[in-house]
């Protein structure tokens, strides 16, 4: 800092270097600047949202043109099951909503190139189980009496099933037809006489 002085007055003056303060930015422009990174967020996060909806959009359009593709092919008995038949596993399986003998039954069976159903394991007994109360199966001892076969000539194998506590007992002079319970303490197969009108299972494989 320098100092002068005048000798023809009692005047002196001061000098300094000069400072220069910031000035200060208007409460808007700050304000401004602030929210400049949140506002570059939020369009970060909605682009990506609506980039989201397009390829949800486009995977719903595909799906829903896949399934009409296979639709418009309809359903054939080398790709699937007839209409109101079930799958499990090669095979299609119908549940009657009528009652009939066991023969009117297996006859209605066969005239949609099915049979009545054999049961090869618990597995495929375990799905047949629960549709209805009692349901004819294509097993029978009319031959002799005891000795169960299926429709097919095979010989059934009581060991690998489920039977119904007590059965097959051959009440009521003589009950040489077999169907599928589901009820209450009586869950299996049954023995009953073949003239019984009651719902039956229809088998058809694919393969």
């Amino acid at each position: 800092m320098a100092v002068f002085f005048s000798s023809e007055s009692d005047t002196n003056f001061e000098t300094g270097e000069y400072q220069q303060f910031p000035r200060s930015e208007p409460e808007d422009a700050a304000k401004e600047k602030t929210d400049k990174p949140k506002f570059r967020h939020l369009r970060v996060v909605l682009l990506s949202f609506g980039l989201l909806c397009v390829l949800q959009a486009v995977l719903n359009i595909s799906l829903r043109l896949a399934l009409s593709e296979s639709s418009d092919k309809g359903e054939t008995e080398e790709d699937g099951c007839p209409e109101s038949w079930l799958m499990f596993g090669s095979s299609c399986y119908y549940i009657s909503s009528q009652r009939k003998s066991w023969d009117d039954s297996r006859q209605y069976c066969e005239q949609r190139d099915a049979d009545l159903v054999i049961i090869n394991n618990r597995q495929e007994q375990a799905f047949l189980t629960g549709f209805t109360a009692a349901a004819w199966v294509g097993m029978t001892d009319r031959a002799v009496e005891g000795t169960w076969i299926w429709v097919d000539g095979t010989p059934v194998n009581k060991d690998g099933l489920q039977w119904a506590p007590g059965q097959p007992d051959g009440a009521f002079g003589g009950e040489d037809c077999s169907d599928l319970r589901t009820m209450n303490d009586f869950i299996g197969l049954n023995d009953l006489n073949c003239s019984t009108r009651i719902q039956w299972i229809c088998e058809k494989t694919l393969f």
